[in-house]
């Protein structure tokens, strides 16, 4: 049965073949630094969620949405047409690898697959979390081509992930420039990292800890504010 995820300004129709609305992708549209970027790039937009946040956050912005994922191409064009930012909007059901724009991008954002093939419980989940068809690396190379001169590429991964990306992100030369390490509850185990690259080396980057639950099951202030223009 699909099911419908309402937020403040837009709903999301769920289908039981493509990824549901979870906190990672939340968290994610709600942390990056979209602001000023003019042209954004959703890689595996799934529902369109995070186009949608972007949307929201930065009404100056055009988002360009790939999915590779023919139902979830449609259930995100569907989602994104119910909206008031339909116009700024344009989903492509197209892989990364075959993905090749005129323009480069002032802002790349992606929720990307964290299992890979060969895990034991990969078959437990939808496609779009199983790296069968774009993995880390194909990710970071091809955003970084996609990448304006100044721009930057967001995304989020379990943070045991963390060593292996940050090294194949510095061999291509793509650099943090902000880090943000996650875990569930407070003082809790880091689960989750998000992290902004550029192709500029910065003096400093900006590093912090967020937690989402102050207890089980109860929303820290944190991320009740930083969640408040989304959700009801």
């Amino acid at each position: 049965m699909n099911k419908i995820f309402h937020f403040k300004k837009f709903s999301i129709l769920q289908a039981p073949s493509v990824f549901k609305v979870g906190t990672d992708s939340v968290l994610l549209g709600c942390l990056t630094n979209i602001n000023s970027a003019q042209t954004i790039l959703d890689i595996g937009t799934g529902t369109g969620l995070l186009s949608l946040m972007c949307a929201q956050r930065n009404s100056k912005a055009t988002i360009t949405a790939l999915e590779s994922e023919k139902e979830a191409f449609l259930l995100a064009q569907k989602n994104i047409s119910n909206s008031d930012f339909s116009s700024r909007i344009t989903v492509f059901n197209l892989e990364l690898q075959k993905f090749s724009p005129l323009l480069h991008f002032d802002y790349i954002i992606c929720n990307p697959p964290y299992f890979k093939s060969t895990q034991p419980h990969h078959t437990k989940h939808p496609i779009a979390r199983q790296q069968l068809k774009l993995d880390y690396r194909t990710l970071l190379l091809k955003s970084k081509i996609l990448l304006n001169n100044k721009g930057i590429m967001g995304c989020i991964f379990p943070h045991y992930d963390e060593e292996v990306i940050f090294s194949f992100a510095e061999s291509i030369h793509l650099y943090p420039q902000k880090i943000v390490r996650i875990s569930g509850i407070k003082n809790g185990k880091i689960n989750r990292t998000i992290v902004e690259f550029s192709n500029i080396d910065p003096i400093k980057k900006e590093e912090r800890y967020f937690y989402v639950e102050k207890s089980p099951r109860v929303w820290s202030a944190e991320y009740k504010e930083l969640t408040k223009d989304f959700y009801l």
